[in-house]
């Protein structure tokens, strides 16, 4: 995170310090009564002087004289609640982390949605030494409320599948582990502020375009602000834009990660020599779809995928396929909260037509909505600069 508005945070800490409990809105934006959460667990207690080392080492070098700042020390709790699981008629248990201050709070909540984990040890519930858990936890020693959901197929739904990058259950599953994070809080008698941010980078960046969608339709909350970064919002544009390709494509296991999320969750249910030629598509476990990150497989969409696939998705057919990939796009709408997508202009992961599109869609339909490009920068170097601006940005509007 070593970018230049983290010399102008210190200041703000400062001012904002000398302002009183008083003067901060401590009123819940609305009363909304859950019954999702189940139980709080203390993970971890992380103190003020291990936070200020984790911002002292997110700061740029050089410059000299920037003011000394102290974060407050937070406690760390493993949130299980209850939420839903698509086709399931009975709600399962999920997990989170909840990251409440020790002492300093401005009251107000921020729902992070991390990134893409295949290690299960990474998730946010176990809090381990990672560079997501550390962007969290400096919010957390800024004063602010953090909900982190592990989502499904993690932590205490671990025995579920994964449904990666998919809109409704990434939003259902950080929504309630965000109304349970209140109930918990309210229990615990801690003040709830009136403003609600949210963020996230690369899937999280989907699933927060996908919350964020979701609390405005359902209307309990009101967004103050969302910052999704590298998010794979326009779906169909996305795989259009893939199975276009002729040349080696990084990543693309990932790609197949999403087609076997859809093939499963809708119902679709192609063996994948539907979808790949041989002998890729046997060396593929169906049952197993993280098996596409040790399968011997050809990178390139020319080679890797059939021809009637790539005809389905090219020549938009109406297939369940494309309306699976169709239903999952979460760019075309009209946000009341502000948005600022951020994307680096080098990215090869997730396409920068995705911020583009989304934030061309969204500005058309009225919202306030800007685009951050970060220049010269690919999906993994431009996050410390993501990172930056978004905790800069959320603590300066905190006390507007």
């Amino acid at each position: 995170m070593n970018r230049k508005l983290f010399y102008f945070l210190p200041l703000f800490i400062l001012f904002y310090s000398c302002v009183k409990d008083d003067d901060i809105n401590d009123s819940p934006d609305v009363d909304i009564k859950s019954d999702l959460f189940v139980k709080a667990e203390v993970v971890k207690k992380i103190s003020s002087e291990d936070i200020t080392a984790i911002y002292k080492g997110s700061m740029p070098t050089g410059g000299g004289n920037q003011p000394t700042i102290k974060l407050d020390a937070v406690t760390v709790y493993k949130i299980t609640y209850k939420t839903t699981y698509p086709g399931k008629t009975e709600k399962i248990l999920a997990s989170g982390a909840l990251i409440v201050p020790d002492n300093v709070k401005n009251n107000h909540i921020v729902s992070y949605q991390h990134g893409t984990i295949i290690n299960p040890t990474e998730i946010p519930s176990l809090f381990g030494p990672n560079t997501q858990n550390h962007f969290t936890a400096l919010f957390g020693g800024l004063g602010f409320y953090v909900s982190v959901p592990d989502y499904l197929g993690y932590g205490a739904s671990a025995d579920q599948f994964h449904i990666y990058e998919h809109g409704e259950s990434l939003a259902t599953a950080s929504y309630d582990m965000l109304l349970a994070s209140r109930e918990f809080l309210a229990s615990q008698d801690e003040k709830l502020g009136g403003k609600l941010f949210l963020t996230g980078y690369s899937e999280g960046g989907y699933a927060t375009m996908a919350l964020h969608q979701h609390i405005e339709e359902i209307g309990d909350l009101a967004v103050t602000a969302s910052a999704p970064g590298a998010g794979s919002y326009n779906k169909w544009g996305f795989a259009q834009e893939i199975l276009s390709k002729n040349e080696p494509v990084p990543f693309i296991q990932n790609y197949l990660w999403v087609l076997a999320s859809y093939n499963s969750v809708y119902n679709i249910n192609k063996p994948w020599s539907y979808y790949l030629n041989e002998p890729y598509a046997s060396a593929i476990d169906l049952t197993n779809p993280l098996s596409v990150f040790t399968a011997n497989i050809d990178t390139n969409p020319a080679n890797l995928f059939t021809q009637s696939f790539k005809d389905e998705i090219l020549n938009d057919m109406n297939t369940p396929l494309t309306n699976a990939i169709k239903d999952n796009n979460r760019f075309d709408w009209k946000a009341n909260g502000e948005v600022r997508l951020y994307y680096g202009t080098e990215d090869n992961f997730v396409y920068p037509a995705n911020s583009i599109s989304a934030y061309n869609a969204m500005k058309a339909k009225g919202t306030n909505v800007t685009s951050v490009p970060i220049e010269g920068k690919d999906h993994f170097t431009a996050v410390d600069t993501y990172a930056a601006n978004v905790l800069t940005w959320f603590y300066i509007i905190s006390f507007l």
